[in-house]
């Protein structure tokens, strides 16, 4: 039976686990980062929103660390960090 990530919190998801948790949040939900992006938990669809390091949106993962196969970067969404 496949997870439903929606329900598993942020901290839990394979790909946020070994990044750093920064003090700030997007819709609830803490904002993660490495050396180069930020990272945080789409709560209504279980995925990984990523962003580059000026917070420009780059992509979805998905909560074990590929990127999703259907969806890509959505211009002009940002998080302001």
């Amino acid at each position: 039976m496949k997870k439903d990530w929606r329900l598993i919190p942020a901290g839990q998801y394979p790909v946020l686990m070994p990044l750093e948790p920064t003090s700030y949040f997007w819709k609830k939900e803490r904002i993660y980062r490495d050396a180069e992006r930020f990272y945080h938990k789409d709560a209504l669809h279980g995925e990984v929103e990523v962003y580059d390091k000026r917070g420009r949106h780059i992509g979805v993962m998905t909560p074990e660390g590929d990127w999703h196969p259907k969806k890509q970067a959505v211009k002009g969404r940002k998080i302001t960090i």
